[in-house]
This record gives C-alpha cells, sequence and structure tokens, in this order.
C-alpha cells in the first residue's frame, strides 16, 4: 500500500497573552476539522499569560500529517510587535502576512522582499469603534482569512464560532464574521510558491 506523504499547510498567530491569539488557533482548527481536513493544532504562552508573547500554530491537510510541527509559516497572523519581530523570520517566501497595527507601529523593510502578500491594518481600534470592544477582532481575522484565502467554508466558520462564543454575543460574533470578510478584496494563496512568481497576486 502506497503511503501519502502530506505537506500541510501551516499558519501561526501570534499575539500577546490576553489578545485571544490562542482561541483564535483553537477556532480555525475547529473550523478545518469541520471543513474535513487533517488538523494539527498547538499553542505556547509566555512566563507571562498576560504581556508574554504567546501563539498558536494550526497545520491542516487533505491528507493525514505525518509530523505535527512547523518551522515555517504559509501564513503569519500576527497582533502585536513582540511577536512580529520574534516571527516574521519564520514565514515562508511569498507568504501570508496580515499585521493588526493598532500595536504593530513597524513592519521591516526586508518582509517587501520576501513577500508581496500583506495586509496591515488596525484591525482591534476598528472592532472598538465598530462594536465597542476590541475583544471580537480575533473573530474579525477568521473572516478576513476566509475572504482572502478560500480555506475553510463560511458555513462551518460561523458554526464554530456559534459552538464557541457565549449566546449572548452570538449576532456581534457573526457580524463581526462579516465586517472580517469585507476588509479585504485581496484573494492569496497559502501554497508554497517561489519567491515572486510570474503568476500575478490578485
Amino acid at each position: 500500500m502506497k503511503t501519502v506523504e502530506s505537506k500541510p499547510l501551516s499558519v501561526r498567530i501570534g499575539g500577546i497573552g490576553g489578545q485571544g491569539n490562542i482561541k483564535m488557533g483553537l477556532m480555525l482548527a475547529k473550523t478545518l476539522t469541520y471543513d474535513r481536513k487533517w488538523v494539527v493544532q498547538t499553542q505556547h504562552y509566555g512566563a507571562q499569560v498576560r504581556g508574554g508573547v504567546a501563539y498558536s500554530d494550526v497545520l491542516f491537510a487533505q491528507d493525514p500529517i505525518d509530523f505535527p510541527k512547523a518551522y515555517t509559516f504559509n501564513m503569519l497572523y500576527i497582533m502585536d510587535q513582540k511577536p512580529l519581530d520574534s516571527f516574521i523570520n519564520l514565514l515562508k517566501p511569498n507568504g501570508v502576512l496580515i499585521c493588526d497595527t493598532t500595536t504593530i507601529k513597524k513592519i521591516p523593510n526586508f518582509v517587501k522582499r520576501l513577500t508581496r502578500k500583506v495586509i496591515a491594518m488596525p484591525i482591534s481600534q476598528m472592532c472598538v469603534e465598530k462594536f465597542g470592544t476590541p475583544v471580537v477582532s480575533n473573530v474579525v481575522g477568521l473572516g478576513l482569512i476566509h475572504k482572502i484565502t478560500g480555506a475553510f467554508t463560511i458555513e462551518n466558520l460561523q458554526k464554530t464560532v456559534a459552538e464557541e462564543v457565549s449566546k449572548k454575543y452570538y449576532d456581534m460574533n457573526m457580524r463581526a464574521i462579516q465586517f472580517g470578510m469585507a476588509l479585504s478584496d485581496k484573494e492569496y494563496s497559502l501554497k508554497d510558491e517561489k519567491l515572486f512568481s510570474k503568476k500575478p497576486c490578485r
């Protein structure tokens, strides 16, 4: 019997403890399982639960995953300057970088040589203005990831969020998904690509 060698796609969601990045990773992983993907999700907390760097890694593939760890990533979703500075060198060439510029004030210049797939916007600040709170920024981020990558279906994202959030905040979180989807009209592949492939990024 021929063994299928899986090459999973990899996402790291990095932030500061208390920003909701671990919860975001868990919801992303759950959504992908509903989409019938093979998924590995891990998480790491810094020395400080709040204020220290924390991150969640999600690997997913159509086939069984042989090794449950990634050393480089097809996507980095970063919520703060500290994890950006720590993890930017782990982004694959032509990988997708999403930065919440509410707290990220400087993206290294070399990133322009690494990838053109960069989305930088003050997501948490926009959530405060739209919903009166930054706590839905992780759900907004999932809506944004769905829109630009198509890695999972909107129906399964809505199903996951409905299961994971309080019923009291159900309507707000459903609106947060739609808000995230409206933040960008770009479409980026998460698959490995050569640096600055001739294939145009839309």
